[in-house]
């Protein structure tokens, strides 16, 4: 009786498992590319562009840009101005060394000065050896022999003084004495305009930024010979054109907010802003345009590697006055194909759409949205970039 039941035990277990197994048999000769793809891939996990030119970014990809959003709000923001500027030396840190007199030049007791060189104030840097013509030469070589000639009637008139002793009169003896040491002092000085080289020596310290000549060159009164400027005591000059609306009025004291960025358009290079205090401003227009200088603050050993003189810079001033609008970063701003400006909303959790904006500066590092965004839009600050790259 139980091996009966077991027998029959075996036989359902055995149908059982055939009905389960027989859904999942292949049957040759059948074509299943046309067969609806597993949900997970209909879904999709890559990124791409919809049918109404907004962007499908899985969470996924979210994470792996890096990608930020940010709230924007409305507010009363103060209105900025973008310049032109660039950066110059200062004045009062620098120094132009120019030849005195036609001459040679040779090198200076630490050699011939090099870019980069730091050197400090009154250092002799190149020696200058004056070039005279043939009857230059010849009057001083004649000048020292008439000098010579009278030093020695000079010692003879004193030493025969000296020998007389009280019949000569005491102040004769001194008046000789007197002419002789003037006579060797002219002669000294007329020795040293032949043959002797003039020490060129540096204004002020700092770095040798330009070398204009080499060693052995013969230069002109006024050639310039090297530039020495102080690295950590450098200027940002800005133009403003008081004919244009915007630059109008402007009126800057000490206490005006002023920034600079360099004009790139990478990412990297929006982020970094220079603080700036404004010094003073020309009362003369250079073609049409008034020249304004900023300090750098905090300058320092950082500053001077990443800033050269006449390296170009956009300076943004504040005009004083306040504009409704929403603070954005540089970096969110991007350039559609059309020329266009737009930032890339946040609209759903996997899900962006391209919003245009007019913009107004209002630093080194952020903007002012003046139309195209709502308060509480959600905007993409970071890797906004890779989102224009979607197709």
């Amino acid at each position: 009786m139980n091996i009966l039941e077991n027998f029959r035990l075996i036989a359902v277990l055995t149908l059982g498992l055939q009905v389960v197994l027989q859904p999942a048999r292949a049957h040759g000769g059948e074509d299943h590319s046309h067969d609806p793809a597993p949900l997970a891939q209909a879904n999709g996990e890559q990124p791409r562009r919809l049918s109404d030119g907004s962007l499908y970014i899985p969470k996924s990809a979210q994470h792996l840009w890096q990608l930020r959003t940010s709230l924007v709000k409305a507010a009363q923001l103060p209105q900025q101005i973008e310049l032109q500027g660039k950066v110059i030396v200062d004045p009062a840190f620098a120094g132009l060394v120019e030849a005195a007199q036609l001459g040679v030049l040779s090198a200076g007791p630490d050699g011939w000065p090099t870019l980069g060189q730091l050197v400090k104030a009154g250092q002799v840097l190149a020696y200058l050896q004056p070039v005279d013509s043939t009857l230059d030469r010849s009057n001083q070589q004649a000048l020292l022999a008439e000098l010579d000639a009278q030093i020695a009637l000079a010692k003879d008139r004193v030493q025969r003084f000296s020998t007389l002793g009280a019949l000569v009169p005491r102040n004769e003896l001194t008046t000789a004495q007197i002419e002789l040491k003037g006579l060797q002092a002219r002669r000294s000085f007329a020795a040293k305009g032949t043959g002797g080289g003039i020490a060129v020596v540096a204004p002020v310290g700092g770095v040798v930024s330009t070398v204009f000549k080499q060693s052995g060159q013969v230069v002109d009164s006024r050639d310039a010979l090297f530039q020495i400027i102080a690295p950590d005591q450098l200027l940002v000059e800005a133009l403003a054109y008081p004919a244009l609306p915007a630059h109008a009025g402007l009126s800057l004291t000490v206490n005006s907010h002023a920034s600079a960025r360099f004009p790139a358009s990478a990412e990297s290079q929006y982020t970094h802003a220079y603080n700036l205090s404004f010094r003073g401003q020309s009362l003369q227009l250079q073609q049409q345009a008034q020249p304004l200088w900023f300090d750098l603050q905090e300058q320092g050993p950082q500053t001077s590697t990443d800033l050269n003189v006449g390296q170009p810079l956009l300076v943004e001033v504040a005009t004083g006055k306040q504009i409704n609008g929403m603070a954005v970063p540089r970096s969110a701003l991007q350039k559609l194909d059309n020329g266009e400006t737009a930032v890339w909303v946040h609209q759903a959790p996997e899900r962006f759409i391209a919003q245009k904006v007019r913009v107004e500066p209002l630093s080194a590092s952020e903007v002012v949205v003046i139309s195209g965004l709502h308060d509480g839009d959600r905007v993409v600050v970071q890797a906004a970039s890779l989102l224009a790259q979607v197709r």
